[in-house]
Parts: C-alpha cells; structure tokens; sequence
C-alpha cells in the first residue's frame, strides 16, 4: 500500500532537490574557475601556468645558474633549447620574501612574456615559478630571461 504524499512533503522535497542542484552547479562553477586560474597568460600558441605545489617542484629543475643582485640593477641571463620540447620551465629562487625581484622571458621567436613579481602567483615566498607550455612545441633557440633587482636591501643571492 503506497500513501500519497502531502503538498508540504512535496514542497520540502522540491526545496531539497533545488538545493542540491545548485549545490552541483556551484561545485562545477568553482571546478571551472579553479583551472582557470592556473593559467596566467596566453600567447600565440603559448600557455604560463603558476606551479601550484612548489614542495615538489624543488628538483623539477637543475638550477643552472647562481648570481646576486642588488637594488635598481639587471642581470641578462638565457637558457639555449636545442630539442623539442612542448614545455620550458622556469624557477627564479631567492628565498628572502623581504627583497622582491622582477622577471621577465623573451623567447627566441619573438614572445615576451611577463613581467612577473614575488607576489604575482599570490603568495611572498621569494620565488617566482611557472611554466611556459606550447604543445606544438616551443621555439628552439636562446631564450633570454631579464632578472631586476625591484626592492633588495644589500646584495641577494639567487638561482635561476
């Protein structure tokens, strides 16, 4: 034997169900605006994305290249890609979130891409971290990165 429901009961139960579909649309909506967050720039076939856990990131990379810095100066450095690869990635490291640096990357076709600050990728840890990612590859060549001393009190030391 099956006992109808009251309109109240039916009321509650359509309450419930458009509750829990927004709930959904929300999750999807955040899910969205999540990803595209990762992403901090696109460019003629190019795509920067911030690394999100930078713990395991440490050894993505041989550091190649150990300087210092001091406040208003800037330090040309370039790393040479010489076979295909669809992702070029960068890590400059200081570690001292009282100094602040400044990067920009040229690539050997032409792309410019940045400027980027301590705190571009929402966080004051001394580090600036990305990927530059194209999946027909990226250009082969010198790919020139311009480090700038923007608020350094002394000299800091850093890798790249």
């Amino acid at each position: 034997m099956q006992f109808p429901l009251r309109n109240s009961e039916v009321d509650y139960m359509k309450k419930i169900m458009f509750i829990l579909i927004a709930l959904a649309m929300l999750t999807a909506y955040a899910a969205a605006e999540e990803f595209e967050t990762e992403q901090i720039e696109s460019v003629e076939g190019y795509t920067v994305s911030w690394i999100e856990d930078k713990e395991i990131t440490d050894n993505y990379q041989t550091r190649t290249v150990y300087e210092t810095i001091v406040q208003g100066e800037t330090d040309w450095l370039s790393k040479t890609v010489n076979s295909y690869t669809t992702q070029l990635h960068i890590d400059l490291n200081w570690g001292d979130s009282s100094d602040s640096l400044r990067l920009k990357i040229y690539s050997p076709d032409g792309h410019t891409f940045g400027y980027y600050y301590d705190n571009s990728d929402g966080s004051n840890d001394g580090r600036i971290q990305f990927n530059i990612n194209n999946p027909d590859g990226i250009a082969r060549g010198t790919w020139r990165y311009e480090v700038y001393g923007y608020d350094v009190s002394g000299t800091e030391d850093y890798t790249i």
